[in-house]
């Protein structure tokens, strides 16, 4: 009989010795799979999808839906929307394998931490910025008229925030703000709970700074309302404060002399819930001589 050969039974010399190897990406960028720099874009797209959808149940001008809330009521339900999209795509796995920052601050402050390449930042910064204009065009063709009109969710300042030098420096601590927890959590090997960690971190500075400064505090969350809606009153703030945050919570961790970042990861392949810095002792003593 030809075509198909029976393996011999048992283990073979190669089962036993040698691991198998480890299948070539297919589609690679210096290194790093395409499918990497994908999963950003397709979490951008899907941050951006749930922020519009609950900016358009919450901020609609009619009172139409939970529009007649109070406003930090309705901040809290876009807060928890969005903190919790981070959360849960950071335990996904297209989120473990990118890393899941969908923010180009954070990986700029991964890049400056030392644990993130010039290349990837660049390809991490288009891949999530194109995620964000797809993720605006999604909303607009699943909700309609609902997402125009509220602007496509375009993030403004509140009414006595309006100047730039406010919106730089709100953007720029909350940034800073959301980075150093975020170094906190990535100097050593993590629990599972850091995802949740940052998402409730996240939910809490657009609660507390969204009548503000809007609470963007993410270059890739403003940056497809610009562009789908053409308006680009502020556009510069919004794109260039988070960056400074990021530079600036960089600056500080190294400047006290802090650990430098274990991964670049939010959420690793295998959560790993104790870090011992040296090896555990043994419980059986070690034999003495008698004399």
């Amino acid at each position: 009989m030809t075509g198909f050969r029976r393996r011999p039974d048992g283990p073979t010399a190669a089962d036993t010795h040698d691991p198998p190897a480890a299948p070539a990406a297919r589609w690679a960028v210096r290194g790093r799979p395409l499918s990497s720099y994908l999963a950003e874009a397709l979490g951008s797209a899907w941050l951006v999808l749930a922020a519009l959808t609950a900016v358009s149940l919450t901020m609609r001008a009619d009172g139409a839906y939970l529009s007649s809330w109070p406003l930090l009521p309705r901040l809290a339900v876009v807060g928890v929307s969005v903190g919790g999209v981070v959360a849960v795509f950071a335990l996904t796995p297209p989120g473990k394998e990118s890393g899941a920052h969908l923010n180009p601050a954070i990986s700029l402050f991964m890049a400056l931490r030392g644990v993130l390449g010039v290349a990837d930042l660049i390809a991490y910064g288009v891949f999530q910025l194109t995620g964000s204009v797809l993720g605006v065009l999604l909303a607009r063709t699943l909700w309609g008229e609902r997402v125009t009109e509220v602007h496509y969710g375009l993030i403004q300042p509140g009414t006595g925030w309006d100047g730039s030098v406010a919106v730089v420096l709100g953007e720029l601590l909350s940034t800073a703000v959301l980075l150093w927890v975020l170094a906190a959590m990535t100097s050593r090997p993590r629990p599972r709970s850091t995802p949740w960690v940052l998402g409730a971190v996240v939910a809490a500075l657009i609660t507390s700074t969204g009548s503000r400064t809007g609470a963007g505090f993410n270059p890739a969350r403003n940056f497809g309302p610009h562009v789908v809606s053409g308006d680009y009153h502020l556009f510069w703030a919004y794109m260039l404060a988070p960056l400074a945050g990021a530079a600036v919570a960089a600056s500080v961790p190294a400047l006290l002399g802090a650990r430098p970042a274990w991964t670049h990861r939010v959420c690793c392949a295998r959560d790993i819930h104790r870090h011992h810095p040296r090896p555990p002792r043994s419980r059986h003593r070690a034999p003495t001589s008698s004399r």
